[in-house]
């Protein structure tokens, strides 16, 4: 199996340990731009004092700010979507009884646990532990 390694706290480890808490962050970013944009754009008639004061702030940039909002929530909720899709993943194939299953499906699993973060490595690291597996 694979060992792990000591390493510093480095940005993609940082990232990967919290990339739900920054893809909700991000949503939140880009639903805030989204407002700014639309309020600033269509629904100019009906805006909040707050996004008013904001939208003659910036002036024409509220058509990129509603672009770039759009894709912020998408690219953030797909981000979301495909962690839940790893960690779901990652249950199935990690939580079995038996070795030979755990032992066929193990690259799969380590793959898994690398995307997911430091903690799923020291999971899959115990469990090889418990099972006596050795490459």
């Amino acid at each position: 199996m694979f060992r792990k390694i000591p390493q510093t706290m480095s940005w993609k480890t940082s990232y990967r340990k919290n990339e739900f808490i920054i893809s909700i962050v991000g949503i939140a970013i880009g639903a805030f731009m989204l407002l700014i944009g639309l309020f600033g754009t269509f629904l100019s008639d009906y805006s909040f004092e707050p996004f008013t004061a904001i939208n003659n702030v910036i002036g024409a940039w509220t058509w990129w700010l509603l672009v770039v909002g759009i894709i912020l929530i998408f690219v953030f909720i797909i981000m979301i979507y495909l962690r839940i899709k790893r960690l779901k993943e990652f249950d199935d194939l990690f939580e079995t009884e038996s070795k030979s299953k755990f032992r066929k499906n193990v690259v799969r699993i380590e793959e898994l646990a690398i995307k997911l973060g430091p903690e799923f490595e020291d999971k899959v690291i115990e469990k090889e532990e418990d099972f006596n597996l050795r490459r």
